[in-house]
């Protein structure tokens, strides 16, 4: 549990990926905890990456606006994507948080444990966290879809963390529900590629980095 994702090596039991046919989808699920008192209860952040089969004239998950042959087809890595809040369409993977400092914890605290877009996991005088499931929560055979987190710090610190442009801007809008906050410091952490040739994982220089934050697309695909 916590706000930092670990990015996972891509699978050896698929080395027939198609390389220029789709995306790696990056997954997070809450599972039930079977040594919890109450099992019934999600208590174990998962992760997972899935391959997304991409049809060249579909538009590209990346959020272009273009077909995927024209636009992230042809590149010589996969920059992975998650689903936006709701499965409304995909958002390329850009990890980020925004951090809120000397803000009214207990008034904050307060409204969100009765938000029910949210779960809370952890409750603590220094420490409370929830992760945004969504109204309604959806849930699959791995778990409950986690879509970003929300930390509340010895009552005084608010930290969001998403794992793309798009989750960040659901998390944003759902804190500007709960009052007035302080202007957040943003921080966007290094945005990680894999080679589709070698499957092996590198940074983005910044630059190109830079380019490759863009919203998802607000569509659903099966």
């Amino acid at each position: 549990m916590g706000q930092n994702y670990t990015i996972p090596t891509l699978p050896d039991a698929q080395p027939d990926l198609d390389m220029n046919g789709g995306f790696l989808c990056f997954w997070t699920y809450w599972q039930p905890d079977p040594a919890a008192p109450d099992p019934e209860m999600p208590g174990l952040k998962q992760q997972m990456v899935t391959y997304l089969p991409v049809a060249s004239a579909e538009d590209c998950l990346c959020g272009s606006g273009k077909s995927y042959a024209r636009c992230c087809k042809a590149l010589p890595y996969w920059q992975p994507v998650c689903p936006n809040p709701g499965l409304q369409g995909y958002g390329l993977l850009a990890p980020q948080s925004a951090t809120f400092r000397a803000v009214d914890g207990s008034a904050i605290h307060e409204r969100l444990m009765d938000d029910l877009r949210l779960f809370c996991v952890e409750d603590a005088p220094d420490r409370a966290f929830w992760t945004l499931w969504g109204e309604p929560a959806l849930e699959s055979e791995y778990g409950i879809i986690c879509f970003g987190d929300i930390e509340l710090q010895h009552r005084q610190t608010l930290i969001a963390s998403a794992l793309s442009t798009a989750r960040m801007t659901v998390l944003l809008d759902l804190l500007a529900e709960v009052g007035r906050l302080p202007g957040p410091t943003v921080k966007h952490d290094p945005i990680h590629v894999f080679d589709k040739r070698t499957r092996e994982r590198y940074a983005l220089p910044p630059r190109r980095a830079a380019e490759r934050k863009r919203p998802g697309l607000r569509r659903k695909r099966a």
